[in-house]
């Protein structure tokens, strides 16, 4: 019974994945797609609907492997792990980046395809399968609702049982579209196609702008100022060989004019995104031992270590601790709505509360170590101690203010 609630916890964990800010300018793509679709049959709409299907469940089938792999090796990993390393988030944003581009108009992805598709193979199901793959790229930052309990269920489990509740999760990633597409009656209710598409299509590429932005951030955290404008050279680079493109992949162009602009792309291209990833510094920048708060309004935060929560908690202080990560979009939504209020911070300094920061955007074994002890793979994860012993309560992933003052309040 307890395996068959977490495969529905998981389900509706994807569900409510699809609501979260790092994983709708990606779909909300996708969506747009649906609509482009509406006016054609029924079966190539839903083949469409199961290309996508099967390119979330290849993505998280593949995510779910690697991960346990390296679990299984003494790592200490856990759910968004990638993002860790600068090389992916690199590649990610680049990619991203190129997706813009795409929609803005600056180059069409069909001129890259045009010697390998045909008229009777001019369906687009590719498209639909890397929509699947990238959809999985986006959603591992982030950990809704339910997610999180069946994610640390999955890595106490065996191989087999662990990739069963993976697969539940990504079917609740891609149900919504698999019934947009299994019930073209639905589609009815989307606007018709017309000449708006076109600036629909242009206004979602600002969304994956942001993604890039956002990525670039993470980047600069984990790595410093100068790898940052390394990254941004690269996406300089990358804005010129989409130019290259599509300026001179047009099928009117002969296919030696083509075939040199695909060249020179990747010679502008290639070179610079080696550069990027051989010159990055993984270098973790130090956490100060003791913010300074400026006002009883702010939470003076002291980095996380196992000595540091064992002194605190001999001492019969409470503690709370925020396990977060810069790459984690839930975490600073929380950060923002709840752990930056001022009556959350005087709730901490009423109650004598120690706040610790477990910082995970670089990788630590010890952070994930001691999540597993929580019994949690994922973050963000809010622990409070209260100060007796080891008692402590786990509060929710999605914060409010008064979810923070309620519990510090119950500290007795």
């Amino acid at each position: 019974m307890k395996f068959l609630l977490m495969l529905c916890l998981a389900f509706v964990g994807g569900l409510i994945l699809n609501l979260m800010p790092c994983v709708l300018p990606v779909l909300s793509l996708k969506i747009f797609d649906f609509v482009q679709r509406a006016g054609r049959k029924r079966g190539h709409v839903f083949l469409h609907g199961l290309s996508f299907t099967a390119g979330t469940l290849m993505s998280f089938w593949a995510l779910a492997g690697l991960l346990l792999i390296l679990r299984s090796s003494g790592k200490g990993l856990g759910w968004g792990y990638q993002l860790q390393s600068p090389s992916f988030v690199i590649i990610l944003c680049a990619l991203f980046f190129f997706f813009s581009l795409h929609l803005f108009g600056v180059f069409e992805m069909g001129y890259l395809f045009t010697r390998i598709r045909t008229k009777q193979d001019n369906t687009g199901f590719g498209g639909s399968f890397l929509a699947g793959v990238t959809a999985t790229l986006v959603a591992t930052p982030c950990t809704g609702p339910f997610m999180g309990t069946a994610l640390a269920y999955a890595f106490t489990q065996p191989p087999f049982m662990s990739l069963l509740v993976f697969t539940a999760l990504a079917l609740g990633v891609s149900f919504p579209y698999l019934v947009l597409s299994g019930f073209p009656q639905l589609l009815r209710f989307l606007p018709k196609p017309g000449p708006w598409m076109e600036h629909l299509k242009q206004f979602m590429g600002f969304p994956l702008l942001a993604t890039v932005v956002w990525l670039a951030w993470v980047f600069g955290k984990q790595t410093g100022i100068d790898s940052m404008t390394m990254l941004l050279w690269l996406l300089l680079a990358a804005g010129l060989s989409a130019w290259i493109l599509g300026k001179w992949m047009a099928l009117q162009h002969p296919g030696h004019i083509r075939l040199t602009a695909a060249l020179i792309a990747m010679i502008v291209f290639v070179p610079t995104l080696v550069w990027v990833l051989r010159g990055v510094q993984n270098t973790p920048i130090p956490m100060p031992g003791v913010s300074q708060k400026k006002s009883v309004s702010e939470i003076a935060w002291e980095p996380f270590s196992r000595g540091k929560l064992a002194d605190l908690l001999s001492a019969g202080k409470p503690v709370f601790i925020d396990f977060t990560a810069d790459w984690c979009i839930s975490c600073k939504v929380n950060e923002k709505v709840a752990l930056s209020r001022p009556e959350v911070a005087q709730h901490f300094a009423t109650k004598g509360v120690t706040a610790l920061k477990a910082d995970w955007t670089n990788g630590d074994s010890v952070i994930a170590n001691v999540l597993g002890e929580f019994g949690r793979s994922s973050i963000p994860v809010y622990v409070l101690y209260s100060g007796h012993g080891s008692e402590f309560k786990i509060l929710p992933q999605v914060l409010t203010p008064s979810a923070v003052t309620d519990a510090i309040d119950s500290l007795r």
